[in-house]
């Protein structure tokens, strides 16, 4: 396979979507014997979940192969797996939710080179044309959804009209419509992040993922280019939409309000809100057909694609050594290349498309109609990863421009002003790291913010352990760890237990209780079993507490029995905030082995 005759496209994707997880752990066999593994090595694979079905498969055709878990049920998988690789610091197989072509030296630095090896081959050339960074693959894409346009196909049928292959075809067929006394579309616009997706899904449809787009998106995001340049023809062309009422603002439909339009049955095309394929949930009633985002004369129709996950190698396995690692990981990557490789992390097939060139599509699925089109090009990435700090305000920016709240260089110079400020000023950075801190230092300082935020004499802090003997993972206690990297909103979230929004809890219990607990650790119980996780206890002024005297105490992940003797209660304090006040009320300070101390 020839890299540089592929079409390169810039991956990237909303931030809608940017909570997952990983970190690393030890599993069990779960059933399946362990073979003759002698100068094998366990390789570590980054996932969510468990992985006993890959397991299993990697083992049929190679026993001598053990994979360990390595886990992470946080808050921003993208952030940190994104970390990970800017960083090197990642397990064998690497799992990560964006392409990131917005990195090409750490990609080219940290993963190995995928595009000479055979099963490179088995995957559709198109999408690998998108990951491509100077004639390389370092990332295999897996199986990917699509954001579309829907038309309400029974309508269409019923009224005898042919579906637009352009949108001159549409503006022609538009009065076809209305004369029937059917409304012609409805919008979600509710979010700021569909006014940058619009834009950008039209402007797909002019050049933004050719080559000369892909260039003027790394030109602009470093000051090299105007938005003028780039969004430019695609905004007058996004006017023709709203002046024919097809891409509506006025309304301000949130995704259910517009979808309940829709589903009334007498709207012919929907934008941004479509949640299922026929108007009733049990598959009755009219049935409803993607189609892609029109270009004026059909000629560059496009479907907006988002890969849920990559899977790449670090180049570690390169080093001496570690030769036999290296063939045991690509062997466990010719797998994940194969139909049966895949189904092992998604299982609900009508949802979504395979990136691998064989794939036969499940006939129940609504992408049947757009698999020839997607597959001849007609594809392109949903914009995210470079524009995460300006994309909100753009998007809101974008909103106005629909609904007539400001003109088309109003919004242009916004971007232009989003853009020079972000590489002005850059991200608002917290503090300073100096070194990576672990994940037992991590919950330390989790420890002492959290407590110190809602007034408490100490703090007992869950951890989603980086070594682990089960496939079931904590979400309500520190993943990950914090990496030498700027101390960011995104990388804060990506390893507390509350996420962006979530409150921090206290119970009340006594000096013995906190001991029997710090040492017995959180036992979460699942539908598929139950797992004990460490605590680590963090007590204000590193005092002796006293058996028998209550204290407040900060905690995440608390079990049943610790909610009912100890009182839970919600602080109401977001944990994320309580950071932010951290570091802004003390200088933002650089970490430091004297930050983690929880003073008087």
């Amino acid at each position: 396979m020839n890299i540089k005759y592929i079409k390169c496209i810039f991956t990237v994707m909303l931030s809608v979507f940017m909570v997952c997880g990983c970190n690393s752990g030890n599993v069990e066999e779960s059933g399946t014997e362990k073979a003759d593994n002698k100068g094998h090595e366990p390789l570590k694979i980054l996932s969510t979940t468990d992985i006993d079905e890959l397991k299993e498969l990697v083992h049929k055709k190679y026993p001598e192969i053990n994979l360990e878990l390595y886990p992470y049920a946080g808050k921003n998988f993208s952030r940190f797996t994104c970390d990970q690789m800017i960083t090197g610091d990642m397990p064998d197989i690497y799992n990560t939710t964006l392409a990131w072509t917005n990195y090409p030296d750490e990609m080219q630095e940290n993963l190995i080179d995928l595009s000479s090896y055979s099963f490179t081959d088995n995957y559709d050339p198109t999408l690998l044309g998108q990951q491509e960074i100077n004639g390389g693959i370092y990332l295999l894409p897996s199986k990917y959804s699509v954001y579309s346009c829907a038309y309400n196909k029974t309508l269409f049928e019923k009224y005898g009209w042919e579906v637009p292959e352009s949108f001159e075809e549409l503006k022609e067929l538009a009065p076809e419509i209305e004369k029937e006394g059917v409304r012609l579309s409805v919008t979600n616009t509710s979010a700021a992040g569909l006014g940058f997706q619009y834009i950008c899904n039209l402007a797909d449809t002019i050049d933004l993922s050719s080559v000369k787009g892909v260039q003027w998106q790394r030109d602009f995001l470093t000051g090299k280019a105007t938005a003028e340049q780039g969004f430019g023809e695609a905004l007058e062309y996004m006017q023709e939409w709203i002046d024919l009422g097809y891409l509506q603002g006025k309304d301000a439909l949130d995704g259910k309000s517009s979808f309940e339009i829709f589903t009334e049955g007498n709207t012919a095309f929907a934008i941004g809100g479509v949640d299922r394929w026929t108007q009733n949930e049990d598959g009755t009633g009219d049935v409803y057909a993607p189609m892609p985002y029109l270009s004026k004369d059909g000629s560059n129709n496009m479907y907006i694609t988002m890969q849920s996950k990559n899977f790449g190698l670090s180049k570690k396995l390169t080093e001496k050594g570690n030769e036999q690692k290296l063939e045991d990981a690509l062997h466990v990557m010719e797998v994940i290349s194969t139909t049966e490789g895949q189904n092992t992390f998604f299982n609900e097939m009508t949802t979504y498309i395979s990136s691998l060139r064989e794939w036969e599509i499940d006939p129940e699925s609504p992408y049947v109609s757009c698999m020839d089109e997607m597959r001849n090009g007609h594809s392109a990435p949903l914009l995210y990863t470079g524009w995460e700090s300006i994309l909100p305000r753009i998007g809101e920016e974008g909103l106005a421009y629909i609904n007539g709240e400001c003109t088309k260089e109003d919004l242009l110079d916004e971007i232009n002003n989003l853009c020079n400020d972000w590489l002005t000023n850059g991200l608002y950075v917290y503090s300073e790291v100096d070194r990576e801190y672990n994940q037992n230092e991590t919950a330390r300082l989790t420890g002492k913010i959290f407590g110190d935020a809602v007034g408490a004499d100490c703090a007992l802090i869950s951890m989603n352990p980086l070594e682990n003997d089960t496939n079931i993972q904590n979400p309500y206690g520190v993943n990950g760890y914090i990496m030498p990297l700027p101390l960011t909103d995104e990388r804060i979230v990506s390893v507390i237990p509350t996420g962006w929004s979530d409150t921090i809890q206290t119970v009340t219990l006594t000096g013995s209780q906190i001991k029997e607990y710090a040492e017995k650790g959180y036992k979460l119980e699942t539908d598929s079993g139950a797992a004990v996780f460490p605590y680590e206890l963090v007590v204000k002024g590193g005092k002796e507490l006293d058996d028998n005297t209550e204290y407040k105490v900060a905690v995440c992940g608390a079990d049943d029995e610790m909610c009912t003797s100890g009182n839970i209660q919600d602080s109401g304090v977001e944990g994320l905030k309580a950071f932010r006040d951290f570091f802004d009320n003390n200088g933002k300070p650089p970490m430091s082995e004297e930050l983690l101390n929880w003073d008087e």
